[in-house]
């Protein structure tokens, strides 16, 4: 009975000075931009960070996912490089799909260093959503 009144009263003090009892939870999200807007892009960027800065200090793994006409923003020469480099510093990821990459004439060579390719973007949102990663749609 003493030990179990022990163990109330130190989750109540800790409650009170604003410590959690419970381990951080770990997020997993996944950014879709499919629209070649520099607009839209600016935009998946700066959730990315507010995201990242929301959850902290909670661990997460972040990926923005690019297909359709958002693929040409992770070019060498697209304006949003220093911008992905900075995020990609934080820890986020850039996947390009290989499906756009042909379309578009891209080639593995033309993308930005550390952006990762997948066969298909829509297969891989839909794997992510599966594993329980949340998603968020940005631009048109």
């Amino acid at each position: 009975m003493l030990k179990r009144l022990a163990s109330v009263l130190l989750l109540c003090a800790l409650a009170c000075l604003g410590v959690s009892a419970q381990p951080p939870k770990h997020h997993h999200v996944v950014f879709v931009i499919t629209s070649p807007d520099h607009d839209d892009w600016q935009t998946a960027m700066i959730l990315a960070d507010h995201f990242l800065a929301g959850v902290k200090p909670d661990p997460s793994d972040v990926e923005v996912l690019a297909y359709g006409g958002g693929i040409d923003t992770l070019k060498k020469s697209a304006p949003t490089a220093p911008a992905i480099a900075d995020l990609e510093k934080l820890g986020v990821h850039f996947v390009a799909c290989e499906n756009a990459m042909r379309l578009h004439h891209i080639e593995k060579a033309d993308l930005l260093p550390g952006v990762a390719s997948v066969p298909s973007g829509v297969v891989e949102l839909v794997e992510k959503q599966e594993a329980g990663w949340s998603y968020v749609k940005v631009g048109r």
